[in-house]
């Protein structure tokens, strides 16, 4: 049972739910309030480039969500996708619990929808496909760490961090598996395996750490002080001298 302070429309759209599972729904946006449980009960719900905003439990029950502008998990909400699917075109936000299961996450081109994605928060995925036919730029929260388990899929897009030089990164556990292509990566390293090494980055001179076939690696080189330049600068000055003197006694 929803709390009493749930908006009327929230009680109707979780019973229209559970009578018709199986069937397609569309619905401008979708709001799970803190205390609040929600399933799709199996079925199917098409959000036509509405947003899903998840402060309490929302539990697909293998159903499929499709359809989605932006999808939020806040603070002490939680996802459970069990054997079901979500398929959204543009920022993802997780602060809050996801329940990976077995199910998958799509991202996909939809301009009307979102032109960008931003993917934010820590999650873990069983399944993650990123792909787009226009070259799409999507941007990981510099920090993050998104972990796929089973299936990792990203082809045709723009991956970079939120900021330049601080990597976000990406963790495909060992027994996953890769199907990447026709990817352009900036400021990006991955962990668990090395992703795309017989591939080459078509962004030229992209930093990443552990992508493509010779990637360089993402750590910074430390700053030298001023003690130490000078150091460098006498050695490399005695060394001249040095040298001189070898070639006088010769001459």
């Amino acid at each position: 049972m929803m709390p009493s302070g749930i908006r009327r429309t929230h009680a109707c759209l979780c019973a229209a739910l559970l009578a018709t599972a199986g069937a397609a729904h569309a619905q401008s946006s979708l709001d799970v309030p803190a205390g609040a449980s929600q399933t799709l009960a199996g079925g199917s719900m098409d959000m036509a480039c509405g947003d899903v905003s998840v402060e309490g439990t929302l539990d697909l029950v293998g159903g499929t969500l499709t359809g989605v502008r932006h999808l939020r998990v806040a603070a002490g909400g939680q996802l459970i996708l069990g054997a079901g699917s979500i398929t959204l075109a543009g920022n993802w936000a997780n602060a809050g619990t996801l329940s990976a299961d077995t199910g998958s996450v799509n991202f996909v081109d939809d301009a009307a929808c979102a032109t960008q994605s931003t993917v934010s928060g820590n999650s873990t995925f069983h399944a993650l496909t990123i792909t787009s036919a226009n070259n799409k730029l999507y941007q990981f929260a510099a920090g993050s760490t998104q972990t796929v388990q089973h299936a990792l899929t990203l082809s045709g897009v723009q991956i970079q961090s939120t900021t330049a030089n601080s990597p976000a990164t990406i963790h495909l556990l060992k027994g996953g598996t890769q199907n990447l292509a026709a990817l352009s990566v900036q400021d990006m390293a991955a962990t668990g395996q090395w992703l795309a090494p017989d591939q080459t980055n078509l962004l030229v001179g992209g930093r990443v750490s552990r992508w493509f076939a010779g990637s360089a690696d993402l750590r910074p080189v430390p700053a030298s002080s001023t003690l130490s330049l000078l150091g460098m600068a006498l050695a490399i000055a005695a060394l001249a001298a040095r040298r001189r003197r070898q070639a006088r006694s010769h001459g």
